[in-house]
């Protein structure tokens, strides 16, 4: 299995990971996605419960190291 395919595969799980916790997730392939001038793999945005104004979000790029 290349590197390409094993950091794709992670990119879905950590997706899965998030959007089980109720996280809205955008997957950028090829670190080709970008947020507020980052390069991502995975964005993820989450409204508080408590008010509807507060959002966390999580940049996330992942590496994969070959074998």
């Amino acid at each position: 299995m290349n590197t390409a395919k094993k950091g794709a595969d992670l990119e879905r799980y950590i997706r899965q990971l998030f959007e089980a916790d109720g996280w809205s997730v955008i997957r950028g392939a090829s670190s080709k996605g970008e947020a507020l001038g980052w390069k991502s793999d995975l964005v993820a945005t989450k409204f508080t419960d408590q008010n509807k104004r507060e959002v966390w979000m999580a940049i996330m790029q992942m590496k994969v190291k070959r074998r």
